[in-house]
Parts: structure tokens; C-alpha cells; sequence
């Protein structure tokens, strides 16, 4: 089986999608509607700054393409290298603690040059920081 697929942008935020699969006996033509809401639910309701209170913070780097679908996303990078605690809580075992990116895969569409067809992948993407036990020589470990 070939696929071929063209996507042709249409109206804000919706992409028109025809999809035609060619086999040995027959031809099918499949149309389809791809909408791309802008709208996005607030469920992150009181995490607003959760960026700046984290014990890892990070702060947002702004990526904008403009053949891409979504044209801009915003990606975390971490503020230090290490976490972020109080006097009171050092000594007590947090030192040799990380700060390390969270990624999440990103599907995107890219326009290819010169058409209304776009190739889709995927973009890794830091959606924030966590912080982690630092990593030591593992050989020293090893039976």
C-alpha cells in the first residue's frame, strides 16, 4: 500500500486533510476534517507559578516557526544545575540532588516548501524540571 497525504490549511486553526490509499484493485478518497483548537482547558488552575516554586526552577524560552503547526512552543530550561532549598533544610541529606529537564514528545506538522502539504513528526520538547539524585560511578558498584 502507498499513502499519500496532503494537508491544506484552511480557516484558523483547522487543517483540511485528504488521505488517498492506493491498492492493486481499487482507489478510496478520504476526506477529513483536522481541527486544531487554540483553546486550552485551564487545568493547571493554581499552578501558575509552580515554574518559579519548584525546588528545581526553570524558566520558559519561547520557539516560534512560522511553517510549523503549532508555530510556537514553549520550552522549560532549567535555572541551575542544582536544586533549589532553604538554610533549615540543608545538611540533612539533599545535597547531591540535580536539577534535570522533564521531556514530553511533541507531535508537529512542517510545511514542506513551496506546497500546502505538511509533514508531521515528532518534536522533544522540556516541559519543566525535576530534580534527581545525582548520578555517581556505577562501575564502583558493580559486583
Amino acid at each position: 500500500w502507498i499513502i499519500c497525504h496532503s494537508l491544506l490549511i484552511m480557516l484558523n486553526p483547522q487543517v483540511c486533510c485528504c488521505v488517498w490509499w492506493v491498492g492493486a484493485a481499487r482507489r478510496v478518497d478520504y476526506d477529513t476534517m483536522l481541527d486544531l483548537s487554540t483553546e486550552t482547558p485551564s487545568l493547571s488552575a493554581g499552578n501558575e507559578d509552580i515554574h518559579r516554586r519548584s525546588l528545581s526552577p526553570w524558566t520558559w524560552r519561547m520557539s516560534t516557526v512560522p511553517t510549523r503547526i503549532p508555530s510556537t512552543i514553549w520550552e522549560a530550561e532549567c535555572s541551575s544545575s542544582v536544586c533549589q532549598f532553604s538554610e533549615r533544610q540543608t545538611g540533612d541529606g539533599t545535597e547531591g540532588l540535580n536539577a534535570v529537564p522533564i521531556y514530553q514528545d511533541v507531535l508537529v506538522l512542517l510545511r514542506k516548501p513551496g506546497s500546502g502539504c505538511f509533514t508531521s513528526s515528532f518534536r522533544r520538547v522540556a516541559v519543566g524540571c525535576t530534580c534527581v539524585r545525582a548520578l555517581s560511578d556505577t562501575s564502583t558498584h558493580l559486583s
